[in-house]
């Protein structure tokens, strides 16, 4: 039997970190892997290719609020899912060669585990995404980070959020930065399906685009605003969807510039749109990584974005970033990249290629195992180093 790689989420909806699992996944199948996909809940916004075996797992317990006490009513109820997934996986998927745990609140579930092989993928920097439980309870907070992410070896999807979880929880874990695949031939093969843009009131390299859920760290209101003070010479598209969508609507109506922003809601294959576009803009507050930053860039998309923690920085060039929150600066930046959109174009990094992320994966599971967690955090040495966006 061929070994076997099992990833663990929440759900199959169209982020990035559902983007990378899929995107591994279809890469260990060609290796020749039993590849299995465990979610919580049942929604699917992501296809899967053939060969993947997707189960779902549900929950079966509702949380009103987050409770970090490891007395607590939730605590216990997360034990109780870790005992379903072990046992789910255990008598129908065969123990694990090696199980990738993506999002935190699967993190936070498989601390209770009994599988082996375990690796927590971290796709943000927690301090970020802890930022207000940090003030509010902070010893209590920083207890709960450690026991999650001091109960199997840690990847993380960029270098600046592993040195992050070092700084915030000191070195209680192996770490190790492995970024975030690109399937440059997939989504080149995924751009040239019809898409008719001018359904859109869209004509080819004749707009901007921005994709990313509508949520505050996306930054769609300083995305506006900073819009709004540019010559306005191509149509903003926004792709997405997400709880601030209604008020990023009323926001461009307040701005008046509804007439030149599309909302084309959350597109299942959005890389017609984006093959299509003159430039993409990122303006998040942080990211793990920024998905949309390399899938541009397979693309042959110029890109700019906003110099946020941790991602975009060791993707881009410091001329395509502006600080977070520098909207004057944003509005510029913009206007200079629609004057010279060669300027602006960042070729793919060959060390997104799915086929070596999927074997880092693969040596970082294997060798912190067999040395042991405790052994291998003092010897161990990040597989990859921050990539070289020299300008």
């Amino acid at each position: 039997m061929p070994p076997v790689i099992l990833f663990i989420l929440k759900a199959l909806e169209g982020r990035g970190a559902e983007r990378m699992v899929t995107t591994l996944a279809s890469t260990y199948v060609q290796m020749g892997y039993n590849v299995h996909i465990l979610c919580l809940e049942g929604t699917q916004d992501m296809p899967l290719d053939a060969g993947i075996h997707y189960h779902v797992v549900p929950y079966n317990e509702v949380f009103i609020e987050q409770n970090l006490d490891p007395g607590s009513k939730q605590a216990q109820a997360y034990k109780k899912v870790a005992t379903r997934i072990d046992d789910y996986v255990l008598s129908q998927i065969g123990t694990p060669n090696l199980t990738l745990v993506n999002i935190y609140k699967l993190n936070w579930i498989m601390t209770y585990s009994r599988l082996p092989n375990v690796v927590n993928v971290l796709h943000t920097a927690l301090s970020k995404q802890f930022e207000y439980q940090l003030l509010d309870t902070p010893v209590q907070t920083l207890n709960h980070l450690r026991m999650v992410y001091g109960a199997h070896p840690c990847s993380c999807v960029s270098e600046g959020a592993r040195k992050d979880l070092v700084s915030l929880l000191g070195e209680m874990t192996a770490t190790t930065t492995i970024y975030n695949p690109c399937d440059a031939a997939w989504i080149q093969r995924k751009s040239v399906q019809i898409t008719h843009i001018e359904a859109f009131g869209l004509t080819h390299k004749q707009y901007m685009i921005h994709v990313a859920s509508f949520d505050t760290m996306k930054g769609h209101r300083e995305l506006l605003q900073a819009y709004a003070q540019t010559a306005q010479k191509l149509p903003l598209v926004l792709v997405g969807k997400g709880t601030l969508e209604t008020e990023i609507k009323a926001l461009a109506v307040e701005l008046n510039i509804n007439n030149h922003v599309r909302f084309l809601g959350f597109q299942t294959n959005p890389y017609p749109l984006i093959a299509s576009a003159a430039l993409m803009l990122v303006t998040s507050k942080f990211e793990g990584f920024g998905y949309v930053i390399v899938e541009a860039q397979a693309l042959g998309v110029p890109v700019i974005s906003t110099d946020c923690p941790f991602g975009p920085r060791e993707l881009l060039p410091t001329k395509n970033l502006i600080a977070v929150g520098d909207i004057e600066g944003l509005a510029i930046l913009i206007d200079q990249a629609v004057d010279n959109l060669i300027r602006y174009i960042v070729p793919l990094n060959e060390q997104l290629l799915p086929k070596h992320i999927a074997q880092q994966y693969l040596e970082f599971g294997l060798i912190s195992n067999l040395l042991g967690n405790e052994s291998y955090k003092k010897d161990y040495r990040p597989l990859n180093k921050s990539l070289e966006t020299g300008e």
